[in-house]
């Protein structure tokens, strides 16, 4: 994040050059073969290299003419555990070449079709592959066999629009010669497809737009926009040697504000790791990008909610939807505390990002996705920013939008109950099958579910609240009859609330996962979570000249013509550059003092 040095800088009267670099990766998300190398150190990793973003890595000493820095600033191997990327164990000789070649192996189960490839290599020692000879195959067939010679090690390695590197399912990079005499190999990326960054050089405007809601009342959004220079119609669809057609959605993009110092130093701070939207306009000369985060694609519905009359926590269930939509865990961070919140709700039908909506919500958290792309779910933040809307910062006068003033806060708790006797869920005597077939069916809530067949065999189930999948063999040409059975979860409502004040709108809330499990709890105060934050009343809207270093959810001091003392939370941050900062936020005002 930035330093303090960099706020204080910021909010000076007149400010220094301000600059914008976006990291535009045309790589298919689906490209993902198998590495290996003839020649590894042990502590090399060489999976490591196919990450978007590179590792923060720090060298072994290893014994390489000039290398080994005598300031105990390189640790030996086994002192301490580094992350590390690809490092050869073949040693180029005094003329830089290498004797026994390492080779890098790319190999995949099905055809690739690569807009190019992308190499970078150590920041920290600068040596690179001055030559190097690529062979694609095609099965056993040899599609591309070629040198290439880089002269610098800024220079990345791109094979951009090579029709040899298409249906190639193997790849073979061999390195020839290092730029330095005696040394090893070491590969911090490799790419597939074309990273490039984009400056002011060839940025014509940005805008970038962040809005998260306390309680969430709308799910979290994070969007960037850029526009950049296309006179060499690179993106152009009509190009058939363009990049326009290698444009998919969920590409990474990631960008990063930059502020001259008053020593003249830039510091770079990130903006955003974002995803492409893939829409993109093209004008003649110019085209516009869009990208959004990574909570916006969790849009697969899930099934799987299990009614659990002992409780499942929040965490837990949270856990369920993020693996289902098949999120690693480096992609989340969730708060511990949810662990002890529990319901004896299964949840509901819905996207996987409405489910998170209602469990952050449920257990008094705030949904929302960092610069880094990260989702979380977390409490609420009482520490207030020394730096707020101040008169040195606002270019308007703030508009102010009252709210209706709240009268009661009432919220539905759910109470489920078993039939006592089995009931027919689903019925149907004439299914078409041949051989063996998986089927999914859906039903009203139930438990104790399970299934009659006739005229096949069922060779597994699985059943959850509202929906089974069943596996079923069928070797005639009958159709076959099925029969699900279960007992009926039956739903009733009844309401808490909490007064506020004489008069004015109620605001009621629902979610399927509030049940009186949930409101017994201590952790949770449900109706003073979401009337609090309605009976904040003022909403105020600011011009201002666009601040890169903060975030919604943050609390911070407002200054109006009446007070200096008003505390606000801020709900949107958005930015506009165009070579210089512009911006508007909203913020709901929390407090006074």
């Amino acid at each position: 994040m930035a330093s303090i040095n960099m706020i204080e800088q910021l909010r000076k009267p007149k400010r220094n050059l301000g600059f914008l670099k976006v990291k535009f990766n045309i790589v298919d998300p689906e490209t993902n073969p198998d590495l290996s190398s003839n020649s590894e150190e042990v502590f090399s990793d060489l999976d490591n290299i196919k990450e978007t973003i590179i590792p923060q890595t720090k060298n072994y000493a290893t014994l390489e003419k000039n290398f080994w820095l005598l300031n105990d600033s390189q640790p030996i191997y086994g002192s301490e555990e580094l992350e590390q990327t690809y490092i050869s164990s073949y040693m180029s000789d005094k003329n830089c070449l290498f004797t026994d070649k390492a080779c890098i192996t790319l190999t995949s189960s099905v055809y690739l079709t690569t807009l190019g490839l992308t190499m970078v290599f150590d920041d920290i020692d600068k040596n690179y592959a001055k030559k190097l000879n690529v062979k694609a195959y095609r099965d056993s067939a040899l599609i591309m066999n070629k040198d290439y010679t880089l002269n610098s090690y800024r220079e990345r390695l791109i094979f951009a629009d090579n029709d040899e590197l298409v249906r190639w399912n193997k790849i073979e990079i061999y390195f020839v010669e290092s730029s330095l005499p005696y040394r090893r190999i070491r590969v911090n990326q490799l790419l597939f497809g074309i990273m490039e960054t984009y400056t002011d050089k060839n940025i014509i405007n940005a805008e970038s737009k962040e809005k998260t809601t306390m309680i969430n009342s709308e799910l979290p959004t994070h969007t960037f926009k850029f526009t950049i220079d296309n006179m060499n119609k690179l993106f152009n669809p009509d190009n058939p040697e363009g990049w326009y057609r290698y444009i998919l959605q969920q590409q990474p993009i990631s960008y990063e504000w930059g502020y001259q110092l008053d020593d003249g130093t830039i510091e770079w701070i990130l903006g955003g790791n974002m995803l492409l939207t893939g829409s993109v306009d093209v004008g003649e000369n110019q085209v516009t990008f869009s990208t959004t985060s990574f909570i916006n694609y969790l849009t697969k519905p899930y099934k799987k909610g299990v009614y659990n009359a002992n409780g499942r926590s929040l965490y837990d269930l949270a856990i369920d939807v993020l693996e289902d939509s098949n999120i690693d865990s480096s992609q989340y961070n969730l708060w511990e505390g949810l662990k002890l919140l529990k319901t004896d709700a299964p949840l509901p039908k819905l996207e996987a990002r409405q489910l998170l909506q209602i469990i952050a919500t449920t257990g008094n958290c705030i949904l929302f996705t960092n610069r880094e792309n990260i989702i979380n779910i977390q409490p609420f933040s009482y520490i207030l920013s020394p730096y707020g809307m101040s008169y040195d910062f606002i270019t308007s006068n703030p508009v102010v939008k009252v709210q209706s003033e709240l009268h009661n806060a009432i919220i539905y708790i759910n109470h489920y109950s078993i039939d006592e006797a089995v009931s027919e869920l689903f019925k149907n005597e004439s299914l078409e099958i041949t051989g063996t077939t998986k089927i999914e069916i859906e039903y009203d809530l139930a438990t104790n579910v399970s299934t009659t067949i006739t005229g096949g065999t069922l060779v597994s189930a699985n059943y959850y609240g509202r929906y089974a999948v069943l596996e079923i063999t069928n070797n005639s040409d009958d159709p076959v009859s099925l029969k699900v059975m279960g007992k009926k979860i039956n739903v009733s409502q009844t309401i808490d609330s909490k007064n506020y004040n004489d008069d004015g709108e109620n605001i009621e809330y629902k979610n399927d996962l509030i049940t009186q499990m949930v409101e017994s709890s201590k952790q949770v105060k449900l109706k003073e979570f979401i009337g609090n934050w309605y009976n904040n009343r003022n909403i105020y809207s600011f011009e201002n000249r666009g601040d890169i270093t903060k975030d919604t959810r943050e609390i911070l001091p407002i200054e109006t013509d009446f007070s200096s003392s008003l505390i606000g939370y801020l709900i949107e941050n958005n930015i506009k550059y165009d070579g210089a900062w512009s911006g508007n936020s909203v913020v709901v005002k929390v407090g006074d003092s």
